[in-house]
């Protein structure tokens, strides 16, 4: 039978401390903030409605000397109307863009898809008809993202009234 010498440190002993120690260090890293190397400050921008004054508006954002900022995603319910505009701009803005194919949305549902590329914070941009902003507005909000929308804003009362009641 082995018997321990003197100031050896008993099993149960050792095996409390060493259970103790893992159970800190794994705490330790939820305690512990992560460290990042920089901040991405970088705004975020989706177009949503390609026509003549979507891509004016998307080249007057893109135009800015204030801060960095990046076209990330396009949407449309017509293609040749994305085609065109994503031509246009990355003629203009090619560093300033980053819009791959997959990050193109064509249809009615082409906004959500938009502003689902976009952080909390980033910019939507509506250039649509104005029938359709009051539940681009609303998504919006849902995401927490900052709004550019083109005038008029509505045209009729019962959109107005949404669009009053969303704002609130």
């Amino acid at each position: 039978m082995f018997t321990p010498s003197q100031g050896a440190t008993p099993r149960r002993e050792f095996l409390q401390t060493a259970g103790r120690l893992t159970a800190a260090s794994a705490l330790a890293g939820v305690v512990v903030p992560h460290v990042h190397a920089a901040e991405d400050n970088t705004i975020r921008v989706a177009l949503i409605g390609c026509g003549g004054r979507g891509t004016g508006a998307a080249a007057n954002a893109l135009s800015t000397t204030s801060g960095p900022i990046k076209l990330v995603a396009m949407a449309d319910v017509v293609d040749a109307r994305l085609k065109t505009s994503h031509a246009a701009l990355a003629k203009r803005f090619a560093e300033r863009m980053d819009v791959p194919e997959d990050r193109r949305f064509i249809g009615f549902d082409g906004y959500r898809k938009a502003m689902d590329c976009l952080r909390k914070g980033d910019v939507a941009m509506f250039t649509t008809p104005p029938a359709f902003r009051w539940v681009h507005f609303g998504y919006a909000i849902e995401k927490g993202l900052n709004v550019f929308m083109e005038k008029p804003v509505t045209v009729d009362g019962p959109t107005t009234r949404k669009m009053m009641k969303l704002g609130d």
